[in-house]
């Protein structure tokens, strides 16, 4: 029987997403098994959409045959791969390339420049092993959707009270360490996301935060939307301190854990645009802080006290 959530055609099939209420299409050969390569994705599958489809993503089993002409290497630095990764521009297109383990072949995904559109050349043998399709699907929907007000944070983020709080910093910081001391010790909490959260602006001024399908090693992968009400940027310290940040030293704060490519002015441009409005409709703060219980009740009792200014 043929799934309402997919669309078929000819040996292809459209699956379509919707993230942070966007929706991302995402063509693929019949016979790859979505709840097997993408299991993070399952709740975030949606009927056919009469609105927008606002990033379409095809996958081919097949290496990239065409020539993309002359390249220039942008970065062959990643965190998440090491020296498996590169990324490269030509005229019309970037090229975001990762290894395989064994080094021998190569995931490549070709993008138009504004990331709407994008081509994945997988390998089939690896599909089902590894998490470099999600983690290149995140790459695109996170650049595609800068024009639409929505900036990717890399951060994990706590619902209390229909409000989400996110809490950023250097990997090895803590953010996960701190939602897990709301979780147990600020009553009414849950995890939203403990990884790569997508912070919107809505056509109202509301400033929502929405979990995604990438949530690191959490696996906590819900399509739930809440109001923003707090950014906290952790630093380790051997004392608890709260610090509330406004307009520059809020930007500066938030800045490094968002994501766009500084190659591309636009998207650059529409990203700092986003989070200077995030930034004046949000409590932003900076927590000096050790991995303890008066930590979270600090930095918990600032926030609600300045929701409620």
């Amino acid at each position: 029987m043929q799934n309402d959530k997919m669309k078929y055609h000819n040996d292809l099939k459209s699956v379509y997403f919707q993230i942070a209420d966007h929706i991302m299409e995402l063509v693929l050969p019949m016979q790859i098994q979505i709840g097997r390569c993408l299991p993070s994705f399952i709740d975030f599958i949606t009927e056919k959409p009469l609105g927008i489809v606002k990033i379409r993503v095809q996958l081919e089993l097949n290496s990239l045959q065409r020539s993309v002409g002359e390249t220039k290497l942008l970065s062959d630095v990643s965190i998440v791969w090491g020296d498996r990764f590169r990324f490269e521009e030509s005229s019309e297109n970037y090229i975001t390339s990762v290894q395989s383990e064994e080094k021998s072949r190569e995931w490549k995904m070709l993008s138009i420049k504004d990331f709407s559109h994008s081509t994945i050349y997988v390998l089939e043998e690896e599909l089902y092993t590894t998490s470099i399709l999600s983690w290149l699907l995140m790459v695109a929907f996170g650049q595609a959707m800068l024009k639409y007000n929505t900036v990717l944070f890399h951060a994990s983020v706590i619902e209390k009270d229909g409000n989400g709080y996110a809490f950023l910093g250097k990997s090895g910081t803590g953010k996960s360490t701190h939602s897990r001391l709301w979780l147990k010790y600020i009553p009414d909490t849950k995890l939203l996301n403990d990884d790569n959260p997508a912070v919107r602006i809505m056509e109202d001024g509301n400033i929502m935060i929405y979990g995604t399908p990438w949530s690191g090693k959490t696996p906590c992968y819900r399509n739930v939307g809440v109001l923003l009400n707090g950014l906290v940027r952790l630093r380790q310290a051997p004392e608890n301190q709260w610090k509330k940040v406004l307009g520059k030293e809020a930007l500066l704060s938030v800045l490094p854990s968002c994501t766009a490519i500084r190659w591309n002015r636009n998207l650059f441009d529409q990203m700092l645009n986003s989070l200077e409005k995030i930034i004046t409709n949000v409590n932003v703060g900076q927590l000096s802080c050790l991995p303890d219980q008066n930590a979270a009740y600090l930095c918990s009792q600032e926030l609600i006290k300045n929701n409620k200014l």
